[in-house]
This record gives structure tokens, C-alpha cells and sequence, in this order.
């Protein structure tokens, strides 16, 4: 059996509180781990600390430029047994989309619709929860009650296929 890590994430950045506004949820960001650490975060965000608008597939790193700027970030962590051959598809389309990094874009345009109750949905544009739920249902991970795209951050802690392992500062986790 592997481990994967979902981070549930609040970043405090304008963004994430407009977000934590509108959904009355105190975590407004989703990324995955291949590690127990969480050193590194696969998800869809600024790819730039200093742009909002400049987003895309990232790799953020804990001891990164943009956890370095937003220290204060509180996430929740779980931990989820996946099989060898799901372990390899999701480490396989991870690379795939870190190759191809330029071709995948922040789906700035499907939030309202989506938030409306209309599917949007298109082959390389993400949100962050939209792109985890993509890869846990195509991997075989998880297979959702609901359209992927309408996956939001809350709905994780509410999956049942996890253990909580953490809950804190990001950067205090080890």
C-alpha cells in the first residue's frame, strides 16, 4: 500500500480570503502530496508570489518562495491508502502535467458558471479543488457523487477516504 496527502489550505492571500468569504469555509485551497512531509504540493495557483493572475499547474515547495511569503498558512492534512497500480497513474499524470506545465491554465473563466450549477469544463484549465478531484477520479482513487468540476475544497474533509493527520500551521508540520 502507498500514501498520498491531501492539504486542505487557507494561504491568507487576497485571493483565498475572497474565497473563505463567499463559502463561509475556513480552507480555501487543495493541493496533493506523494510524501508524508508535504515538502512538495501539486495543485493550481499563482505560479508567480507576486501575480494573481499568472496561474496555472504549480509544484509548490514548503520552504518555498510562496510559503516563505505566506507563512502564516493553515492547512488540514489527510492521509489516503492507494494501491501500487493508482500510486503509479497519479505519479504518471503528475509528470505528465509538470512537463507540460504551460499548457495547463487557472480556469479563471469557469468559476461563476460552475458556481452557478453549470458545467464548465475543459481539457487544461483547472481550479485547484477541480484538478484533485480530476486526477483522484481518473486514477481510481475516489469516485465522486457529483461532476468533478463542481468539486469544491470543503467537500474533501467530508470524503470519508482519508485519516486526518494533521491540522495547523503548514509550516510547523513536519
Amino acid at each position: 500500500m502507498n500514501k498520498i496527502y491531501l492539504i486542505l489550505m487557507h494561504t491568507y492571500t487576497i485571493p483565498s480570503r475572497v474565497i473563505r468569504f463567499v463559502t463561509m469555509y475556513p480552507y480555501s485551497h487543495v493541493g496533493l502530496s506523494l510524501e508524508k512531509e508535504c515538502n512538495t504540493i501539486y495543485s493550481f495557483g499563482r505560479k508567480k508570489v507576486s501575480s494573481i493572475l499568472d496561474c496555472g499547474f504549480v509544484i509548490e515547495h514548503k520552504h518555498g518562495e510562496f510559503f516563505h511569503k505566506f507563512n502564516n498558512t493553515k492547512c488540514k492534512i489527510y492521509e489516503l491508502d492507494v494501491d501500487e497500480e493508482q500510486y503509479k497513474e497519479l505519479k504518471k499524470i503528475l509528470d505528465d502535467m509538470e512537463i507540460n506545465a504551460e499548457n495547463y491554465k487557472y480556469d479563471f473563466t469557469g468559476i461563476i458558471p460552475r458556481f452557478l450549477g453549470i458545467p464548465i469544463t475543459t481539457k487544461s484549465k483547472y481550479v485547484c479543488s477541480y484538478f484533485v478531484a480530476d486526477v483522484l477520479e481518473k486514477t481510481g482513487i475516489y469516485k465522486f457523487n457529483k461532476q468533478v468540476c463542481f468539486i469544491k475544497p470543503k467537500d474533501f474533509e467530508y470524503l470519508g477516504i482519508g485519516n486526518e493527520v494533521y491540522s495547523g500551521y503548514y509550516n510547523l508540520y513536519e
